[in-house]
């Protein structure tokens, strides 16, 4: 094999693959053809639906933006009123507690003040009343027991006078 027909055979089989690389080519080149048609379709068809989409979206959104404007502008004020509310409730809850405490604290002396006043006068109706009271009670039954002794003295006397000379003896 000489030289020449080893280049032939070179040259014939790169022709070969120069060829087949060609049909290859222009298979691709028709099927990215087909393919570009059919996206410019799609295409045309997406501008026709999502361009009107597009546009009553874009018209809402102006429409609503000083609506939104608002509303963020209105929660903004709220926002602030409420917290300026809350602090002065916290102020007033404060203030009220305050004032129960006090209360509770002036309700504390009262409730022990008037404990001491009940007991310092349970102890001076014990010492000026009720002592004196007993005493002259104690007095009348001393007088009372003495009254009895010489009622039941004269009954025994009337009915057994020897019987009493005896307990009179006894008695001395």
């Amino acid at each position: 094999m000489n030289q020449n027909t080893l280049l032939l055979i070179f040259v014939g089989a790169t022709a070969v693959a120069v060829t087949l690389q060609m049909v290859i080519l222009y298979l691709l080149y028709k099927a990215v053809r087909q393919s570009l048609g059919k996206v410019e379709s799609m295409v045309l068809q997406v501008q026709e639906r999502a361009i009107p989409v597009l546009d009553s979206t874009a018209a809402i959104l102006e429409d609503a933006q000083p609506k939104i404007s608002e509303i963020t502008a209105n929660l903004a004020d709220t926002s602030a009123i409420v917290r300026e509310r809350a602090e002065q409730i916290s102020l007033a809850a404060g203030e009220v507690i305050e004032r129960a405490r006090l209360q509770a604290v002036r309700l504390d002396e009262l409730v022990s003040t008037t404990a001491e006043r009940v007991e310092q006068t349970t102890e001076f109706l014990q010492n000026t009343v009720f002592a004196p009271v007993r005493r002259v009670q104690a007095i009348i039954q001393a007088v009372a027991a003495g009254l009895n002794f010489f009622r039941r003295s004269r009954k025994i006397r009337k009915v057994h006078p020897v019987a009493m000379e005896e307990d009179e003896e006894m008695f001395i």
